[in-house]
């Protein structure tokens, strides 16, 4: 009976994680929206939590590439693509020094982990196969689809105008988008936590051998 209760717990653990997620997300924009009057300012614990969950992220991958060093070049990639994305979102920050400074570091981050990977690319292809077999790429796939295209997409203040007519606010838009971000970085997120996961069975695996 243990048995069949692991299974099935097993079965049902990624909807858990993800009802987790989809109940979090939506507690944390309410939390803004009461205590900021109906908004989501740039210092919140919405825009706080995308960029803890993008700092996790990115340090997953960076632990990664030290851990594993016949990919270390895939991971380094992977890790200052999430990099250059948790640059951007502090883009609030950047422009107290001047408007569009975020772009400086973005860009060097960038050429530095292009140049990296190009340098030690011997196992990049084979890496990302075997990465692209995994359920951690599934969820890290999804969770940049919403981020990057379906949040900007559904969050456009001209749908939201057309919809609501002469009831729209700014401020419902920026809701909508921010907390689809939110959902998409959580769901990268997890797909991270899934990675550590994987990276610890293979080495079970070997040291099993």
């Amino acid at each position: 009976m243990s048995n069949i209760m692991r299974s099935i717990f097993d079965l049902l653990k990624p909807f858990l994680y993800l009802m987790v997620i989809s109940v979090a997300v939506p507690l944390i924009i309410k939390f803004d929206v009461i205590n900021f009057g109906g908004g989501i300012p740039e210092v919140s614990l919405t825009e706080f939590s995308q960029h803890f969950l993008l700092f996790c992220t990115v340090l997953i991958f960076s632990l990664s590439a030290k851990k594993l060093p016949q990919q270390r070049g895939f991971y380094v990639l992977v890790a200052g693509f999430f990099g250059c994305m948790l640059l951007r979102e502090h883009d609030y920050y950047f422009d107290m020094i001047t408007h569009g400074f975020w772009f400086y570091p973005t860009i060097i981050l960038a050429l530095a982990s292009i140049f990296y990977t190009y340098k030690n690319s011997d196992n990049f292809s084979a890496s990302a196969l075997e990465f692209k077999k995994t359920n951690s790429y599934i969820y890290i796939v999804t969770g940049l689809a919403i981020v990057l295209i379906f949040s900007r997409l559904f969050g456009t203040g001209d749908l939201w105008q057309m919809i609501m007519k002469t009831d729209y606010q700014r401020n419902y838009k920026s809701i909508i988008q921010e907390g689809l971000e939110l959902f998409g970085y959580a769901i990268v997120f997890l797909g991270s936590i899934y990675h550590v996961a994987n990276i610890n069975s293979l080495k079970k695996v070997n040291n099993s051998k």
